[in-house]
C-alpha cells in the first residue's frame, strides 16, 4: 500500500554502558553520552529508550525508575541546573520495576525530546538500590510516508 505513514527508526546510541549503583529516593546519571536529536537521532524528534537494571534485594512491586532529562544548550551554551532526586528538569517517563533480582529490560516511548539533553534515572518508591551495571540506550524513531 503507498502512502501510508509508517515508523522509520534511527540508530540506536547507548547512554549508559554500566552505570553505577543508584540508592533508593536518589539519581544517577547517565554519562557515557549526550543525545543530540539533530546529531544522534537525524533529526527524529520521538524516540524509544530501553534500560536494563537489577537489584540485589528484591525492590517493591510497581516501583519506577524515572527517566530525566537535563535540557543542555538552551541559551546558547548555557544549560539547565543538574537534576537532583528532589528536583528533577524535564520528566520523560517511567519504567515500572518487578519484585525480583534477576535483570529487568523496560522499555518507553517518549515524543518531542529536547535538541540535546543528558540523561538520568531516578531511583522512586522501588525501596532498593538499582545494582551497578545498569545500562540506558535511545533509538530515535519518526513517522513517515511508506
Amino acid at each position: 500500500m503507498a502512502g501510508e505513514i509508517i515508523r522509520a527508526f534511527g540508530t540506536q546510541k547507548t547512554l549508559e554502558a554500566s552505570g553505577a549503583s543508584i540508592a533508593s529516593a536518589a539519581i544517577g546519571a547517565a554519562d557515557d553520552s549526550q543525545y543530540s536529536t539533530s546529531a544522534d537521532g537525524a533529526d527524529y524528534p520521538d524516540a524509544e529508550f530501553v534500560v536494563s537494571f537489577a537489584f540485589s534485594v528484591a525492590p517493591t512491586e510497581n516501583g519506577t525508575l524515572a527517566l530525566i532529562c537535563r535540557t543542555m544548550d538552551i541559551d546558547g551554551t548555557n544549560d539547565a541546573e543538574v537534576p537532583e532526586a528532589t528536583r528533577a528538569d524535564r520528566y520523560i517517563g517511567s519504567f515500572t520495576v518487578n519484585n525480583v533480582t534477576t535483570t529487568q529490560y523496560a522499555a518507553l516511548f517518549a515524543r518531542n525530546l529536547p535538541r540535546v539533553g543528558s540523561y538520568y534515572l531516578l531511583n522512586t518508591g522501588t525501596g532498593q538500590t538499582v545494582s551497578a551495571g545498569w545500562t540506558l540506550k535511545v533509538t530515535p524513531m519518526a513517522y513517515t510516508v511508506a
